[in-house]
């Protein structure tokens, strides 16, 4: 599955407009995890397991997108370490990778995109604990 990245718009820190080849810049990948909401525990727990994961070492880029806005993602960026967060308006971005809002729960989920831009894992689940899978992660960055 190809993620066309020009659909898919991030807002930085500073509120300026990215896509996934930007965050990724010259990396030869680059690992979004998409959580459900900022306030939810268990993906703050998965972030600072994919912080812990170092994939920078590997030339593989780590972001976190929190759905809503710039306070939303300050309060992630607080524990995500040197992982890059962005956030997205509303959930717009979950649903351009396919996320899905079921009643009132928005699906989280891991994506590993390699430089073509092309899906090379994918992980995706309404319970934010089926979301995150560290070492099927790292074993799709060593298959990469």
């Amino acid at each position: 599955m190809k993620v066309e990245t020009d659909r898919v718009v991030f807002a930085d820190a500073t509120g300026a407009e990215v896509t996934v080849a930007d965050l990724r810049g010259g990396a030869r990948g680059i690992v979004l995890f998409f959580m459900r909401a900022a306030s939810c525990i268990i993906c703050v727990r998965h972030v600072r397991a994919l912080a812990a994961l170092r994939l920078t070492d590997r030339d593989v880029t780590p972001v976190v997108v929190v759905p809503g806005g710039a306070a939303q993602a300050a309060r992630i960026r607080r524990v995500a370490g040197a992982v890059r967060v962005v956030s997205s308006t509303g959930a717009e971005a979950h649903h351009a990778v396919g996320l899905a809002r079921t009643v009132l729960l928005q699906h989280s989920g891991t994506l590993l995109v390699d430089a073509a831009g092309e899906v090379r894992y994918r992980l995706g689940a309404a319970l934010p604990t089926g979301s995150f899978d560290a070492a099927a992660l790292t074993a799709a960055v060593d298959a990469m």
